[in-house]
C-alpha cells in the first residue's frame, strides 16, 4: 500500500472509531504527543480522549468523510490532509430531541510513528451545521 492509501485509510479509520466510540481504536490513529483542535480549544491526546469518554449529547454518529487532499513530504514521514465531512449525529429514538447535521473541515498533519501514520495534531472546524 501506498502513502496516500494508507493516509486515506487513516481518515476512515478515525470516522469508524469515533462513531463506534472505540477509544482504544483512537488511541492507536495517534501520536502520543498529539494535539487535538476544536470547538473546545486546543487538547492533549489524554485530555481529547476523556471527552470522548464522557456522555455524548448524541449518543450515535455517522461520520462521511471526503476523499482527502493529500501532502506527502517525500523522504521525510510527514504529510498534510485536508478532509471535508459531513457528520450525521443523532438523538435517542422517541426522546423528543432532534437530530443535528455538521459540515466539518479536518486539517491534520500526520507523521510515521512506530512504521504507521497517526495524526500529530488534528484540526476541526465547523463550517456549517442545521
Amino acid at each position: 500500500m501506498n502513502a496516500h492509501e494508507e493516509l486515506r485509510a487513516l481518515v476512515q479509520r478515525y470516522a469508524r472509531a469515533a462513531d463506534e466510540r472505540d477509544i482504544g481504536a483512537l488511541e492507536d490513529l495517534f501520536h502520543p504527543e498529539a494535539e487535538i483542535a476544536g470547538a473546545r480549544g486546543v487538547a492533549t491526546l489524554q485530555a481529547w480522549l476523556e471527552t470522548m469518554r464522557d456522555e455524548r449529547a448524541f449518543p450515535r454518529s455517522m461520520h462521511l468523510m471526503a476523499d482527502p487532499l493529500i501532502t506527502v513530504v517525500d523522504g521525510a514521514g510527514e504529510a498534510t490532509l485536508d478532509t471535508y465531512a459531513v457528520v450525521f449525529q443523532l438523538s435517542e429514538p422517541g426522546s423528543g430531541k432532534g437530530d443535528l447535521t455538521l459540515g466539518i473541515r479536518y486539517l491534520d498533519d500526520v507523521v510515521v510513528h512506530e512504521g504507521h501514520w497517526v495524526f500529530r495534531r488534528r484540526g476541526a472546524r465547523t463550517l456549517w451545521m442545521r
